[in-house]
C-alpha cells in the first residue's frame, strides 16, 4: 500500500516535468509573439492558438496537482 509521503513524492514527480515543459513552451509562445505584428495575425495564428491552448492545459494540470499536493500535506 503507497503511503501518504509515496503519494506526495509521486504527485511532485509529475508536477515538476510539467512545468519544465510549460516553461519550454512559454519559450515558444514567446518566440511566435515576437514575430507576430499586428492583433490580425495574433489571431489568425494557428500555431499560436495551438500554443496558447496547451499551456492552458498545463497550466489546469500543475494547479490541480498542487492542490492534490497542499490537501494531501494538511
Amino acid at each position: 500500500m503507497i503511503t501518504t509521503e509515496e503519494y506526495i513524492e509521486a504527485l511532485q514527480g509529475v508536477k515538476r516535468p510539467l512545468i519544465k515543459a510549460h516553461d519550454e513552451i512559454t519559450g515558444v509562445a514567446d518566440f511566435i509573439e515576437a514575430r507576430l505584428q499586428t492583433e490580425k495575425e495574433f489571431a489568425d495564428s494557428r500555431v499560436y492558438g495551438t500554443v496558447c491552448y496547451v499551456l492552458g492545459i498545463l497550466e489546469e494540470q500543475i494547479t490541480s496537482i498542487g492542490n492534490q499536493i497542499t490537501k494531501l500535506k494538511k
